[in-house]
């Protein structure tokens, strides 16, 4: 092999090694669930509405979750120029299919109390939701969800005894 042919070798197998993703950055990244055990969040984009919810959650198990929330939201009727409330007090159950409990996906059952139209029902219902940890210590918490609550006793004709459960985005740190 003449010099010029083994140098062109050489210089082309350092390129292609040089080149080549190193092996830990070709492995998937795979981040090992957090040590946190609780988080405490809100919706802070409501209070410009008229529409406030908080959550504490706790882990349980590797896999769930239980908490306590709450929500506030005044309706007001334009054409009666009348304002309606709405209180709700929620205990939650959630399941991380994942195995990561306070991020990514998880289903969930609530319990609790309902105020509407100055009368209190009890109620139960399912949700579905989305959390993320993020920042340099993966505690800033940001969460999304959607559910129902059907209201025990709740009768008009012109209503549904469901009610939507929503967590728009909701905003808070993991501990």
């Amino acid at each position: 092999m003449k010099p010029i042919t083994r140098w062109l070798s050489a210089t082309a197998f350092a390129a292609v090694l040089g080149l080549a993703p190193a092996p830990e950055a070709r492995a998937q990244v795979v981040r090992e669930p957090t040590t946190y055990r609780q988080a405490i969040s809100a919706n802070p984009l409501g209070l410009l509405v008229d529409w406030f919810n908080a959550e504490y959650e706790r882990v349980l198990t590797s896999e769930s979750t239980a908490g306590i929330g709450g929500s506030y939201l005044t309706l007001d009727d334009e054409d009666n120029a009348t304002s309606d409330r709405g209180i709700n007090l929620d205990v939650f159950w959630r399941y991380y299919p994942q195995g990561q409990p306070l991020e990514r996906f998880a289903f969930g059952v609530k319990g609790g109390i309902t105020e509407v139209g100055g009368k209190v029902y009890p109620g139960f219902g399912f949700d579905a939701n989305y959390s993320w940890l993020m920042g340099k210590r993966d505690n800033f918490y940001v969460g999304t969800g959607f559910g129902l609550k059907r209201l025990l006793g709740y009768e008009r004709d012109d209503e549904n005894e469901f009610v939507p459960t929503i967590r728009l985005v909701n905003i808070g740190f993991a501990f």
